[in-house]
């Protein structure tokens, strides 16, 4: 170790000057020789008091600091690679060094410049749902493991790097318990990804100069209005701004976002349930869909050569006449955004946001949404949230939501030993007034109904979640839903 360590050490010198051999146990035909004489030369070795190198003997971890700490006071004339080198030797034996007297500054001031943190959270959730629809599987069982890193980019004052790696398996236990896997999902492009390592965003941010916006670019979740219209990634850019009492944020690119959550699907796949409009474009007229309630458009999927949003898996006869498999199309998804955050006092804040989102689903003409979110602090802990969207095109077209929230928006942070809280809400998600939104766990898209809540820190960085919804199916037929969802998270 001492060997090696001396030869990495070593071009911290400018020039390696031929020295007396200060070993008797390095011959000058040594691989070493060289460099154990010039560090001999520089002081940053000393060998022992008998005149011997002891290059085969097990050094101490201290004896190992000696010498780092040594190394430290030529790194300002070391070349790059070797202050690197350097670096990583004191981060090694820091609290030797430490023990020495020997204070690692600059190790101290860049100690955050790369960050880790993560979350592991295993749920539970179960369907139940009228119609014959959904519930066939049995529970689902998902483990889901977040990892994510940011660093400070060097040179580029305020600028910071990030990303997020996922991994997800599931399994059911219907008929038989499957074993858990990863589910791979078919996302935008039509490209097949695993949800094992999966790099799930990628992106830089920080203040664009003196214009006092923040800039983001990359692949990120542009977290906008409590993620009530979308909460999908998007591949693109944004510029957001603070003041005093309000924000600004507008964003846009293309959404990086599985195709199922886009879901576009009408009728049950017979020849009765098409027709034609009347500018000649076949069309499929609203039915049950067994895959669940995020019908777009009123339930119509067009039939068009150029801009399927769905198709079913056998091929297309000329009797239109298709089972009730399908499968999604790749279809680009463009999204826009602005909205304005304003603060009225310490008790009322609201949002106003406007979004475009343009696919297959609405044969790639712009479904436009306008929508306002007010929270209102009645006392301590306790809140009263309000959000209302209205979309341009058919179908249904007005979402709200409505929330009663004890400690929370309606999350709680986890880093808060025993912890509680909890929320009532009535929800009504149709389909055509959001874009992705990140309701789910409990009312999904396409429903409405009541939904309860609760979230407690077991102990720090641990919590427990259950929530229970209640409801109907907005499109198909008011069919009786209702979903249980629980988990258990560790964040580090």
């Amino acid at each position: 170790m001492a060997a090696i360590s001396a030869a990495v050490i070593s071009s911290a010198s400018t020039c390696m000057a031929a020295q007396a051999n200060p070993f008797t146990d390095v011959p000058k035909d040594h691989w070493a020789y060289d460099a154990v004489t010039q560090l001999v030369h520089d002081g940053v070795i000393e060998g022992y008091g008998d005149s011997t190198f002891k290059g085969d003997h097990v050094i101490t971890r201290y004896e190992m600091a000696q010498m780092v700490a040594k190394a430290m006071v030529h790194k300002d004339t070391a070349s790059g690679t070797d202050k690197a080198a350097i670096d990583k030797l004191s981060a090694e034996f820091a609290d030797e060094l430490n023990s020495l007297g020997v204070r690692v500054a600059n190790l101290e001031r860049n100690a955050d410049n790369v960050q880790w943190s993560g979350s592991f959270m295993q749920k539970y959730m179960k369907k139940y749902h009228g119609n014959g629809s959904e519930d066939t599987a049995g529970p689902w069982y998902e483990k889901e493991f977040d990892l994510n890193i940011s660093a400070k980019i060097p040179g580029a004052d305020g600028w910071t790097a990030h990303s997020s790696i996922v991994t997800k398996w599931g399994s059911s236990k219907g008929n038989g318990f499957n074993s858990e896997s990863d589910q791979p999902d078919t996302w935008n492009g039509g490209n097949s990804r695993s949800n094992e390592n999966r790099l799930d965003k990628v992106w830089v941010e920080g203040n664009l100069g003196k214009t006092g916006q923040y800039m983001k670019f990359g692949d990120f979740q542009p977290w906008t209005m409590n993620g009530f219209i979308n909460d999908a990634n998007v591949k693109g850019a944004s510029l957001e701004h603070w003041g005093s009492n309000y924000a600004t944020h507008i964003f846009g690119g293309r959404m990086d976002v599985k195709d199922w959550d886009m879901a576009v699907h009408g009728g049950d796949g017979v020849s009765s349930d098409w027709t034609t409009d009347a500018n000649g474009t076949h069309i499929a007229n609203a039915g049950w869909n067994k895959y669940g309630d995020f019908v777009r458009s009123g339930g119509k999927v067009y039939k068009d050569a150029t801009s399927w949003a769905m198709k079913p898996l056998d091929s297309m006869g000329s009797d239109n006449n298709y089972d009730a498999d399908w499968h999604f199309v790749p279809t680009r998804k463009d999204i826009l955004g602005a909205v304005y955050d304003h603060t009225f006092s310490k008790k009322m804040n609201a949002s106003i946001g406007y979004y475009r989102f343009r696919s297959a689903a609405y044969q790639h003409s712009w479904l436009n949404i306008g929508a306002a979110l007010v929270n209102y602090k009645l006392v301590r802990n306790l809140n009263l949230e309000g959000m209302y969207s209205h979309g341009s095109q058919d179908g249904y077209n007005h979402a709200w939501n409505i929330e009663l929230q004890f400690r929370g928006n309606p999350w709680i942070p986890a880093d808060r030993n025993h912890l509680f809280g909890a929320y009532l809400g009535y929800r009504y998600l149709a389909p055509d007034a959001i874009i992705k939104t990140n309701f789910g766990d409990g009312c999904a898209a396409g429903q409405k109904g009541w939904e309860v809540g609760m979230f407690y820190n077991v102990m720090k960085n641990c919590q427990y979640t259950l929530k229970y919804f209640n409801g109907n199916s907005l499109t198909n037929n008011n069919a009786r839903r209702s979903k249980i969802f629980t988990s258990i998270g560790f964040n580090f």
